[in-house]
């Protein structure tokens, strides 16, 4: 059975530890300790965001009912890295990090809307309105970012709080689980 780790694990009854607003890229002024707003150390963000740790070349699928987009998180190879890691002890190569997660969830969600994923809300409908209603939000709240059009992140209207992550039982135990996000 997969268990996530404990700075992302959410269940009814048990909220996660963390506070992330998916608008901007994980660092230590957006990833926050919910009670205390300080930053999540490194360290933490360095573990593996599984238990037992997802090794090289698997796979961590994330869902949420607000978007019908998967995130994907996999593991980065020891050779190609997005940018410079900083590492206590021996290397964790080849498995999936708190970090890892964070970075999959951001990415996904800043990736502009294909016009047929645009489309697909239906012309003119509500649920169109309410995606160019949190577009607006957003680029009003950022400074800018209009000409870069709408992306997924605002399918998630004022909920782009990354409040943790429930792990799928129905999934047989692999690697699936639900994004939950609230009101920043």
């Amino acid at each position: 059975m997969l268990h996530m780790h404990p700075l992302l694990a959410y269940t009814r009854l048990h909220h996660a530890p963390l506070t992330y607003d998916v608008t901007f890229t994980p660092s230590a002024r957006t990833v926050l300790d919910r009670a205390t707003h300080s930053a999540i150390p490194s360290h933490t963000l360095a573990q593996p965001a599984t238990e037992p740790p997802m090794p090289s070349g698997a796979r961590l699928v994330l869902r949420s009912s607000k978007f019908p987009w998967p995130v994907i998180v996999s593991a980065p190879s020891a050779t190609a890295s997005p940018g410079p890691r900083f590492t206590v002890g021996p290397p964790k190569t080849g498995t999936i990090t708190n970090l890892d997660v964070l970075y999959a969830v951001h990415t996904t969600l800043m990736t502009p809307v294909t016009p047929e994923e645009w489309a697909a809300l239906g012309n003119g409908s509500r649920a169109q309105h309410k995606v160019a209603k949190a577009y607006e939000r957003r680029c009003t709240r950022m400074g800018g970012g209009w000409e870069a059009g709408v992306r997924r992140v605002d399918w998630l209207g004022e909920k782009t709080r990354l409040v943790g992550v429930e792990v799928d039982k129905s999934g047989g135990g692999g690697g699936t689980g639900k994004l939950i996000f609230e009101k920043p």
